[in-house]
């Protein structure tokens, strides 16, 4: 769960830094395995609205945004990676559908190079603010690190980049392996919660724009391996 709840915490804290809430924006979940999952249950315990999930077989939408409790039934009902629930939409349907339902919030928490430009643009010009990286390459860029894709949704939008946002689990690794650390989950959660806010603060710093996110976060990061 861990690696959801930083997707979750990535998008809390680029609110509390650049501005706004999470509290009451609507947004859409790509795949709900392991990350996407736990990413749709805390963002719905944060007070955002889920009004769309998208996984392999198919999706569901509310646009009134599913409550706390209907998210939550959804996560204990997962059969294994896979969604599942009695109204689901056909993949077809609802990948026609979801990425002009108006969502400020985007969690691409599946497999990676999944998001097309035909449906980044969909959701940019229906209202998107944010996107918290759950997949390590979201876009179906061919480039690893970068791609063309990438850096145009960049600078149109606030993209917190994957290395930020699902830290969780190397976080997790780094945390045990320091000296002396508290073995609790609460310990374990702040520690991710607050490597990323670190990170969100930093980029904020050199780059008070809220586009271009990435690009700053990244020139932060190439700055520290030289």
């Amino acid at each position: 769960m861990i690696t959801g709840y930083g997707v979750a915490e990535a998008v809390r804290h680029f609110y509390d830094i650049y501005g706004g809430s999470v509290k009451g924006k609507k947004a859409i979940v790509q795949g709900f395995g392991n990350v996407g999952s736990a990413a749709a249950f805390y963002l719905a315990e944060m007070g955002a609205k889920i009004i769309g999930i998208i996984d392999r077989d198919g999706g569901l939408i509310n646009e009134e945004g599913f409550s706390f409790e209907e998210i939550k039934a959804l996560f204990l009902a997962k059969d294994g990676n896979k969604l599942v629930a009695d109204n689901m939409i056909p993949f077809e349907e609802i990948n026609q559908k979801i990425w002009t339902i108006g969502a400020e919030i985007f969690t691409p928490c599946a497999a990676s190079r999944l998001v097309a430009q035909s449906q980044i643009d969909s959701l940019i010009a229906n209202g998107l603010e944010v996107i918290s990286c759950g997949a390590n390459v979201p876009f179906a860029d061919k480039e690893i690190f970068f791609g063309s894709i990438m850096e145009e949704v960049d600078s149109k939008v606030s993209l917190i980049p994957d290395f930020i946002s699902n830290c969780g689990m190397a976080r997790v690794f780094a945390y045990f392996m320091e000296k002396k650390v508290q073995m609790t989950d609460e310990a374990i959660f702040n520690d991710t919660s607050e490597t990323i806010k670190k990170a969100i603060v930093k980029a904020h710093d050199l780059n008070s724009s809220k586009t271009n996110i990435s690009a700053t976060a990244f020139e932060i990061a190439l700055k520290q391996l030289t």
